[in-house]
């Protein structure tokens, strides 16, 4: 199979593990979610204390000003989380903070939790709607205090309506049906259509992730390993398309089509979901998955066509 191809499947391989975990729910945040959180516009700024909302994962972040000291209460109204200058101090006291498992068990009095001037936490007062219907939302409120001052973080979650799937599926299987019935009418033309579909998913799958990366709200969701192991697929397949010929080239091409694939089922809520986490308009990474999925799956089909291995042993003239 050549040093080439075996460098692409452990390239392949590797990032072949990445995806279906990291992309939707491993190092990284979601792809898709089906909730909006929405900010008040008086909670955005706090007399030096800006707050921000995560639609991935419904996390609530603050970042004071130098000289600033903000309260958070906890649903009984007791002291919950402090946060200053030097750092985020939870109470392990708080009924709140322990329900939220903002502090390790066997914790007492206040417990420093991260150092610098912003935290972001998880609060069980921020919760999906109760109601499923498509504008269902939910009001949540968190009492504060800026400087002995009191305020309100406030805001909602609010419940996008699905997209319609079944234009997706048609599309899907009206390229199903066109792919093979090309590779049926044009077999001579079948290494090259399957080179192609394997180019065009990878090319597609790099977008998708790329968007994804970019579009992640919070920094720590920044699947930085997903990146950079698809840029080197997609490098060790453009290399490896140039060099190789024949079989070994349809088998590479296969490959990458298989590993495009598995990006495409991990990706899989965005069709489910109303909100998609990514720097792409939401049908634009919608569309860039579908074809990772359907373009890559085609491309390692193919790729295991007998007719190829029967052009391999057709004596040369």
């Amino acid at each position: 199979m050549g040093a080439a191809l075996g460098a692409l499947l452990a390239a392949s391989l590797a990032a072949l593990g990445l995806p279906a975990g990291a992309l939707a729910h491993g190092g990284g945040g979601p792809v898709a979610v089906g909730e909006r959180l929405e900010l008040d516009p008086a909670s955005r700024e706090l007399d030096g204390v800006r707050v921000r909302v995560y639609d991935s994962d419904r996390a609530v972040e603050v970042r004071v000003a130098a000289g600033t000291v903000l309260l958070v209460r906890g649903r009984d109204g007791e002291p919950m989380l402090r946060v200053d200058d030097e750092g985020a101090w939870v109470n392990a006291a708080s009924p709140t903070a322990q329900a939220d498992r903002l502090v390790p068990r066997g914790s007492s009095g206040w417990v420093l939790v991260e150092r610098g001037s912003a935290f972001a936490w998880h609060d069980g007062r921020v919760t999906q709607p109760a109601d499923s219907g498509p504008a269902a939302s939910t009001r949540f409120e968190l009492p504060v205090e800026v400087d002995g001052r009191s305020a309100t973080i406030a805001g909602s979650v609010v419940g996008v309506p699905r997209p319609a799937l079944w234009p997706w599926l048609a599309g899907a299987a009206g390229l199903v049906v066109a792919l093979a019935a090309l590779a049926r009418l044009w077999r001579r033309g079948l290494p090259l259509l399957t080179v192609v579909l394997g180019t065009v998913a990878g090319a597609a799958a790099l977008v998708a992730i790329a968007g994804f990366a970019a579009g992640a709200d919070r920094a720590g969701d920044v699947p930085w390993f997903q990146v950079s192991a698809s840029l080197v697929l997609v490098l060790a397949l453009v290399g490896v398309l140039v060099v190789l010929r024949g079989r070994s080239q349809v088998v590479a091409a296969g490959v990458v089509g298989a590993v495009t694939a598995a990006v495409g089922l991990s990706a899989l809520p965005v069709f489910w979901n109303g909100v998609v986490i990514s720097a792409l308009p939401a049908d634009a990474a919608r569309l860039a998955c579908a074809f990772a999925l359907v373009g890559g799956a085609a491309a390692a089909v193919l790729s295991f066509l007998p007719d190829f291995d029967e052009e391999t042993r057709r004596p040369r003239p």
